[in-house]
């Protein structure tokens, strides 16, 4: 069987299904949706993977899939802002540009020591970038667009309220 043949078995539909309205889900999640064994989930995963219908990726100790059409600053994103954590900084940032790590805390309810990873992963793959001013560091988005047009694109991903009322208002300026 080959690309969208494999797509004809009923239990390898739902879980490419399940990888199309949750991109960047690891295998667990995937198995719990689907209700099925945890080795019938694996197989069927690297099935599609192998036929290129899904691309996985490897983070630590996790892997992460998404459809195989799903381009890299999407996959990197997203993979990021399934923490909440990670999601309520990325809305801060876009909110308040040049925040400092105490105004983060403020706008997020997340303790500073909650925001380091989180911010550490970001600067790493150059989604958000940091300058000085005085003794802090600030924080800001490298591109705001590609922030909210990948959190508007993969709402079922991260499904948060404060997301959404985020997302709505700059889809509406960029779009001016």
């Amino acid at each position: 069987m080959e690309g969208e043949e494999l797509l004809d078995l009923p239990k390898r539909r739902l879980l490419y299904d399940i990888v199309r309205r949750h991109p960047g889900i690891g295998a667990r999640r995937a198995q719990r949706i689907a209700s099925f064994g945890w080795g019938e989930t694996v197989y069927h995963l690297a099935r599609l993977t192998r036929a290129g219908l899904l691309h996985r990726e490897r983070e630590g100790y996790r892997d992460h899939y998404f459809l195989a059409n799903v381009p890299f600053v999407d996959r990197d994103l997203l993979r990021l802002a399934l923490s909440r954590s990670a999601r309520y900084i990325l809305v801060a940032l876009l909110e308040q540009p040049h925040s400092t790590v105490p105004d983060l805390a403020r706008r997020t309810a997340l303790s500073e020591g909650r925001l380091s990873i989180p911010l550490r992963r970001m600067l790493a793959s150059d989604i958000v970038r940091a300058a000085r001013r005085g003794r802090f560091r600030t924080f800001e988005l490298v591109d705001p667009r590609t922030v909210v047009r990948v959190l508007a694109t993969y709402p079922e991903s991260m499904p948060d309220p404060w997301v959404d009322r985020t997302v709505d208002v700059w889809s509406e300026l960029f779009r001016s």
